[in-house]
C-alpha cells in the first residue's frame, strides 16, 4: 500500500502512475497516455492495466489495479464511463489518493451520465481520493516531466506560464499553437467537469511551483465564488493571475452549460469578483496569453510612469491617450536623459515624452534610447512602438 501523502501533491509529483485502460492499439487513447508517460521522460514508476494482459512498450499489462506494485500515487483512468465507479473503488482499496478520469460520458451527456458522475464523487470521498475530471485530458508538468494526456507528441514547450482550463480541446489547441510561438508552459491542467477538483483547489498547488511565474485560466464558471476570491487573493499576491471567463452572452452561457454542465453566473458579479481577487480579466485567448507571457517574463514596475519610444508621431499620441485612459502617467524625463538623447537623434526628433525618433530611426538608436529610458529614475515602464515603414 502507498504511504499517506497530500493527494493534491500526487497530481504533480507522483512517485508512480497507473494507467487504467492502457491499450496496445496505437489508435486508442489509452495507448497515447501510456506512450506519453513511458517515452516522455517521467522519472517515476509507470504501471499499465488492461484485463487482457500482455505487454505494451516493453512494460507488463496488469489485469487490475489491485495487482500493480508500489509505488503508485496517481491513477489515470480512460475506460468506458460505466466501468469508472468500480475502478475508483478498487483504487481506493489499493490506497491511491489521486485520480484523473479522462473518460467522457458523464454529466455533460445528460441525467444518466450525471448519476454516474455523482457515484464517482461518492466513492472518491469515501476513500479520500481527489478526483480530476471526468471528461478531461489530464495534466502536464513540463519540468518534472510528467504528461498524463493522450495528445500526440511532442508535448507543450517548456516554459514559465501555467494554464488551467475547463476545456480539454482548448488545451490541445493551445499546445499546438505554442510550438510555433516560442511560448512555453510550466504546468497545464485540464479540469473537465470538475466533479471534485476545481479551479480553486488547483490554484495554490500550481502557484507553489517554482517554475511557474504566471497563471492563465480559461473558465466557463466558478464552482465556489467566495472561496475562489479568497484563494485568488492570496495567490495573486505571489503570482499574476489572468483569466478568460467565457459565457458573457446568452448564447455563450448556453454553450458553456452544454459543454461541461456549467451554469454561468452574472457577468457583473464576475467582474467584481475578479477585481477583488486581483485577477486580470482578458477578452480573448490571444490577449490572455500575451498578458501571461509579459507578466511571467518582465519584472513588475514600481510605479505608474511610462516612457513612449516611437518612430512616428501619430502612434505616440495614440499610446499617450491609451496610457492615460488606464490610469497611468507619462514619465517626465530628467535633463540628463534629454541631453543623452540629443547626442544621437536627429535635430527634428522630439526629445520629450513621447520620444519621436522619426521614421529614419535605426535599431541602434532604438537600443540606445531604450537604455537611457530604463536608466532614468523617473521612468517605471517603457512602451516601444515600431510602425512598419
Amino acid at each position: 500500500m502507498t504511504t499517506s501523502r497530500n493527494p493534491m501533491e500526487n497530481f504533480f509529483t507522483p512517485r508512480g502512475v497507473v494507467v487504467v485502460g492502457a491499450s496496445t492499439d496505437p489508435t486508442k487513447l489509452g495507448y497515447g497516455v501510456a506512450r506519453n508517460l513511458l517515452e516522455g521522460g517521467f522519472p517515476g514508476a509507470v504501471h499499465l492495466v488492461n484485463p487482457k494482459g500482455g505487454e505494451l512498450l516493453g512494460h507488463r499489462l496488469y489485469p487490475s489495479v489491485t495487482d500493480v506494485p508500489d509505488p503508485v500515487d496517481l491513477a489515470v483512468i480512460l475506460i468506458p464511463a460505466p466501468a469508472v465507479p468500480p475502478t475508483l473503488e478498487a483504487c481506493g482499496r489499493r490506497g491511491i489518493r489521486a485520480a484523473v478520469v479522462a473518460s467522457g460520458g458523464f454529466r455533460e451527456t445528460g441525467r444518466q451520465g450525471a448519476e454516474l458522475e455523482a457515484a464517482c464523487v461518492e466513492i472518491a470521498r469515501k476513500h479520500d481520493i481527489r478526483l480530476m475530471g471526468p471528461n478531461c485530458i489530464g495534466l502536464v508538468d513540463t519540468h518534472l516531466p510528467l504528461d498524463t494526456t493522450f495528445l500526440p507528441p511532442p508535448g507543450p514547450p517548456v516554459g514559465n506560464v501555467a494554464f488551467v482550463t475547463h476545456s480539454g480541446a482548448l488545451a490541445a489547441a493551445v499546445i499546438d499553437w505554442a510550438r510555433g510561438q516560442a511560448f512555453g508552459f510550466s504546468r497545464l491542467v485540464s479540469l473537465g467537469n470538475q466533479a471534485d477538483v476545481n479551479e480553486t483547489d488547483i490554484l495554490p498547488v500550481v502557484a507553489e511551483d517554482p517554475h511557474t511565474h504566471a497563471i492563465a485560466l480559461y473558465l466557463e464558471s466558478i464552482a465556489a465564488g467566495r472561496r475562489f476570491v479568497a484563494t485568488a487573493q492570496a495567490v495573486s499576491r505571489k503570482k499574476p493571475l489572468i483569466a478568460l471567463k467565457v459565457g458573457r452572452t446568452e448564447a455563450g452561457q448556453q454553450a458553456a452549460a452544454s459543454h461541461t454542465g456549467a451554469l454561468a453566473g452574472q457577468e457583473v458579479a464576475f467582474d467584481a469578483a475578479f477585481r477583488r481577487a486581483g485577477v486580470l480579466r482578458a477578452g480573448s485567448v490571444a490577449q490572455m496569453f500575451q498578458w501571461a507571457h509579459t507578466l511571467a517574463s518582465a519584472p513588475l514596475p514600481h510605479n505608474d510612469r511610462v516612457l513612449i519610444l516611437t518612430n512616428a508621431g501619430g502612434p505616440g499620441v495614440t499610446a499617450a491617450d491609451a496610457i492615460a485612459s488606464e490610469g497611468l502617467r507619462l514619465a517626465r524625463l530628467t535633463p540628463q536623459t534629454v541631453e543623452g538623447l540629443r547626442t544621437f537623434l536627429p535635430p527634428a526628433a522630439s526629445l520629450h515624452n513621447p520620444v519621436d525618433m522619426l521614421a529614419s530611426a535605426s535599431p541602434e538608436q532604438y537600443a540606445r534610447a531604450l537604455q537611457l529610458g530604463l536608466e532614468d529614475p523617473g521612468v517605471d515602464m517603457v512602451m516601444v512602438i515600431l510602425p512598419p515603414r
